[in-house]
């Protein structure tokens, strides 16, 4: 039902609403409803204006959320169109005071993982690949509201295919504010005393030093992790040595879940993906020698595509598995 004239309706969104493809989901959401109107995110969240009645649009708001995003509140007012809109836009973000709230990272989607794992992708092996449900937020942030510009992203201008990416509204990269390829986005780089390498020369440099006892830091999207071969008792030892814990259990990650309980499986599968206890039980081939400190480890399932990388691009054997503060 369309309003009379070129009255409207402004809807004020509240929640964790910038960051996680809110904006992408609103406008398919618009697409399949026919409505016209735009979306932008603002200091408070997200403002969406609608010339038409927006009932059934809020019932499907919060019936299909995107995974990351949390609505909190949605307001309505009256809104005057100066001009009738034709179809829906996403329209340029508004600045002013920052009220909203920042969304932290999010581990790397079983979607993008399974592309950084296919031969002949465009971002196979790509450590940095993220899309709209997952990868980088709060540790990427300069100035809300989220978006390019405002991230340590503007420093690598998007290349003709992820521009493409970026600006269709049935890919999953649609507005992926941190979207990069290895052909216009960062890449890995090793340095080690003297020595130097990049891309893929870094990775297995980093491998060869885990394989051979070493410890090394790999920075993934909040922080370094301090990785070792956990099946190494000598370089567990230094570790243990060198961050003055001998007997607090280390994280353990591992390719994936398998074995674990129930339990911590379900919350590795999260977004969140965080370090869970397990009883040392699980990792048995873990916990020879004074490996495991006591009474149990954390486990940490390869869900962040820099450390993952170790394990599918470097093709690691089974049994080397790696281990992080």
């Amino acid at each position: 039902m369309t309003i009379n004239n070129h009255s409207g309706v402004q809807l004020r969104i509240r929640g964790k609403v910038q960051g996680v493809g809110f904006r992408p989901f609103v406008w398919q959401l618009a697409q399949r409803l026919q409505l016209h109107g735009d979306v932008c995110n603002d200091g408070d969240g997200v403002v969406v204006r609608l010339q038409e009645d927006p009932a059934e649009f809020i019932v499907q708001l919060h019936q299909h959320c995107p995974p990351l995003a949390r609505i909190d509140s949605v307001e309505s007012e009256p809104f005057a169109w100066s001009q009738l809109p034709a179809d829906f836009s996403i329209r340029q973000s508004a600045g002013g005071t920052m009220n909203t709230q920042i969304v932290p990272d999010a581990a790397t989607c079983p979607a993008c993982l399974a592309e950084m794992n296919t031969p002949g992708e465009r971002r196979y092996r790509y450590p940095f690949i993220n899309c709209t449900h997952c990868g980088p937020r709060f540790t990427i942030i300069r100035a809300m509201p989220y978006d390019r510009p405002f991230t340590v992203m503007a420093s690598f201008p998007l290349c003709r295919k992820c521009a493409t990416e970026y600006r269709d509204p049935y890919d999953r990269r649609f507005h992926a504010q941190p979207v990069a390829c290895p052909a216009c986005g960062p890449h890995l780089a090793w340095r080690s005393g003297s020595a130097r390498a990049e891309k893929d020369a870094a990775l297995q440099a980093a491998v060869a030093m885990l394989k051979a006892g070493g410890i090394v830091a790999i920075k993934g999207i909040g922080g370094f992790h301090l990785a070792c071969d956990a099946q190494n008792d000598e370089a567990v030892a230094m570790l243990r040595a060198r961050k003055r814990r001998p007997a607090k259990p280390l994280a353990v990650m591992l390719p994936d879940a398998e074995g674990l309980p129930d339990a911590a499986r379900r919350l590795l599968t999260t977004p969140a993906a965080p370090i869970v206890l397990v009883d040392k039980q699980h990792v048995a081939s873990l916990c020879g020698g004074d490996r495991a400190g006591a009474g149990g480890s954390g486990g940490n399932a390869a869900r962040e595509s820099a450390p993952a990388s170790a394990f599918t691009g470097a093709e690691l054997s089974a049994g080397d598995d790696l281990r992080q503060p």
